[in-house]
């Protein structure tokens, strides 16, 4: 983790309009509602009289969830809904983003008719996916150890890093200009750049660590004098300075801030444990559509610069899941 795409003012107004006009962004695919059904006998069409790809699963027999998400028609993301990466748009309703769009054409090449967003605090997604609340986990989540012990993570889809976002006339430019006696510094609860925060506290780097609410809480917590930086996905802020730069009005990321390798992020989905055969599929489908350029060309769509992000299949892998059936 928890790569910049991520996951989409002056008070708490402003917070409203950080929501609408991140979502609003240009690259989110066509609006998804589905069609009236025109003819009875498709609607009456099970799962088992469909032809489906199977190419992608093993022995080219569909695991027990995949054949009950096709029966069902419908797969249910967990998303914090912050862009770029998966959340709603506003004026469409429609579930965009980078991670939205990778899972969608999976959902799609797999034979599942129709993708959900469920909105969910960051924080929370872990407790809902094991509470089968949703089917899997698609928003810029980063692998960490702590996390496989409750979940299993999908092949690495891209990766990123953290933004330090500061005052424009400020004089942060790096950790190394932080004042032990009276730096904030503010983060959102959940996310890997929380750990991050708070070792800048341990370390005696800032005065205080503080949990700060989601995107849009955080950069108005930062707007009004609440905090004086505020840490999280480089992708993040890379996409409101590119397409929402009234979201950021008088702040600017800090220059000279550099990730270490804790905080280089690699991002992956997640599934419960009981549906590691239905993660492979998705795997398989991810590993195709990245030989296919389809990944690359979701980052250009939103504006984002792929050259950042961007992996080979050969660096898909990883070896930080606990279980492996």
């Amino acid at each position: 983790m928890k790569i910049f795409n991520l996951k989409k003012f002056k008070v708490l107004s402003l917070a409203t309009t950080l929501v609408l006009s991140v979502a609003m962004m240009s690259g989110c695919g066509a609006d998804t509602k589905e069609p009236a059904k025109e003819e009875s006998s498709a609607a009456s069409t099970t799962a088992e009289e469909k032809e489906y790809d199977n190419s992608y699963c093993k022995d080219g027999v569909p695991s027990e969830k995949l054949a009950e998400l096709r029966e069902k028609g419908v797969l249910t993301v967990g998303s914090s809904g912050d862009a770029p990466f998966a959340y709603i748009d506003q004026a469409t309703g429609n579930f965009c983003g980078v991670d939205a769009e990778i899972i969608k054409e999976v959902a799609k090449r797999l034979g599942i008719e129709k993708t959900e967003m469920s909105l969910i605090p960051f924080s929370e997604l872990i407790l809902n996916l094991n509470s089968d609340k949703i089917d899997i986990i698609a928003d810029c989540m980063y692998i960490r150890a702590d996390r496989a012990e409750k979940i299993y993570f999908g092949e690495i889809w891209y990766t990123q890093g953290g933004g330090l976002l500061t005052s424009e006339g400020g004089s942060i430019k790096s950790i190394e200009d932080f004042d032990p006696s009276s730096t904030v510094v503010g983060y959102t609860p959940g996310t890997i750049w929380q750990t991050t925060v708070e070792g800048f506290k341990e370390k005696g780097l800032i005065k205080e660590a503080r949990a700060t609410g989601d995107q849009s809480e955080s950069i108005v917590a930062l707007q009004s004098g609440k905090i004086d930086a505020f840490l999280t996905d480089s992708t993040v802020l890379e996409n409101l300075f590119a397409n929402s730069p009234e979201a950021v009005s008088g702040l600017k990321m800090a220059e000279n801030y550099k990730d270490d390798e804790v905080t280089i992020g690699r991002i992956a989905p997640s599934v419960n444990f009981d549906d590691i055969a239905f993660m492979k599929e998705v795997d398989a489908v991810v590993a195709k559509l990245r030989e296919e350029g389809f990944i690359t060309k979701v980052f250009e769509d939103y504006k984002l610069n792929p050259e950042l992000h961007m992996i080979t299949n050969e660096e898909r892998t990883h070896d930080i899941n606990t279980r492996t059936e």
